[in-house]
């Protein structure tokens, strides 16, 4: 790949420290405690450049961010109420906006919690009740309309969710995931076994998924593994380590080995941290995210992210195109720089 200079990015890293000294935030809770108020904002930098499939080397930079409020509000020990507004609300799985589009700013969550000593039920716009570590089967932006059931036993937990995608009404069987995980919990340890029936016109229909965790001072190592009733390309697995150097710095690196019939949806409910070409998730390809994170002060942080992949199979990178998830171009890096701030 062509060694392109970095000619913007040093004073788009320069003015995202710069604004971090003037972000600040305040929250307003009721007397009776029952309303809060919570948020975040990410300013990010970012650096892209590429080999598309046709040999042609392009490069890019630009600046982006994102924005959620939400309001949550306690009605008693057991019925609780949650909404929240989100950039980019069109994306399911991205709410950052690039500067000079338009924010498209819209509700991103809106559901009804019951909770019962050990079981929860909770209904509406809310996070899928899925265990993971990596978002490779599932990212944490995404928020689907769906009921969702949990029940705790000791070390155990049981969490269902059934999904509506899309509602076909009149037109038959509505697009929908079913999902069902098990997991077991201690202080080191955490072993999740995970299964989705999905219905959305893609390749894999039924999918395994396992999940483990290990702890200790100041190190964490995460394994995911994903594997479909697909025909071909039905695998996909995460490595994940974490070094927590002091108080206020740590380090990541992940490695992601993610086929094209592997996850849910083939890749569009999955994590889009990696480049995704068409909007649409991402699935096909494999790649390193090395990570540095900086706690800059009270509810303030940075990281540094490099990522770098390619594409696995060139039968699918040809299917490509508006709406897939098939990552396409022979190789991509990204450099990314964030600035997050929460409340």
């Amino acid at each position: 790949m062509k060694d392109y200079e970095f000619k913007r990015f040093p004073v788009i890293c320069i003015l995202v420290m710069v604004f971090t000294s003037a972000v600040q935030a305040s929250v307003v809770v009721d007397p009776a405690g029952k309303v809060k108020v919570m948020g975040d904002f990410r300013l990010r930098a970012e650096y892209d450049e590429r080999t598309r499939a046709d040999g042609v080397e392009q490069s890019r930079n630009r600046l982006r961010y994102r924005a959620r409020l939400g309001v949550h509000y306690q009605v008693n020990d057991r019925w609780s109420a949650q909404i929240r507004m989100a950039t980019n609300i069109t994306s399911i799985n991205s709410p950052h906006v690039t500067f000079g589009d338009d924010p498209d700013i819209g509700f991103d969550q809106a559901w009804l919690n019951y909770q019962n000593a050990n079981m929860n039920i909770a209904a509406g716009k809310q996070p899928l009740n899925y265990w993971n570590s990596s978002e490779m089967v599932w990212d944490k932006d995404f928020n689907p309309d769906a009921i969702s059931y949990a029940h705790q036993l000791g070390s155990f937990k049981l969490n269902a969710a059934h999904v509506i995608l899309q509602e076909n009404s009149w037109s038959g069987t509505d697009n929908k995931i079913e999902m069902l995980q098990v997991v077991y919990g201690s202080n080191a340890h955490t072993v999740a076994l995970g299964y989705f029936n999905v219905n959305d016109g893609s390749a894999a229909e039924n999918i395994a998924t396992f999940s483990g965790q290990y702890k200790s001072t100041g190190w964490r190592t995460v394994v995911e593994v994903s594997l479909s009733d697909a025909d071909v390309e039905n695998l996909a697995y995460a490595l994940q380590f974490r070094k927590q150097l002091n108080t206020e710095m740590a380090v990541r690196v992940y490695y992601y080995y993610v086929e094209a019939q592997s996850i849910p949806g083939d890749g569009r409910y999955g994590q889009d941290d990696f480049p995704d070409q068409n909007g649409a998730g991402l699935s096909n390809f494999e790649g390193w995210r090395i990570q540095y994170d900086q706690k800059i002060d009270k509810d303030v942080a940075m990281d540094i992210r490099l990522y770098s992949m390619s594409a696995i199979d060139d039968a699918f990178s040809a299917l490509a195109g508006p709406g897939s998830p098939f990552f396409s171009d022979q190789d991509r890096i990204r450099l990314q720089m964030n600035i997050n701030l929460k409340f």
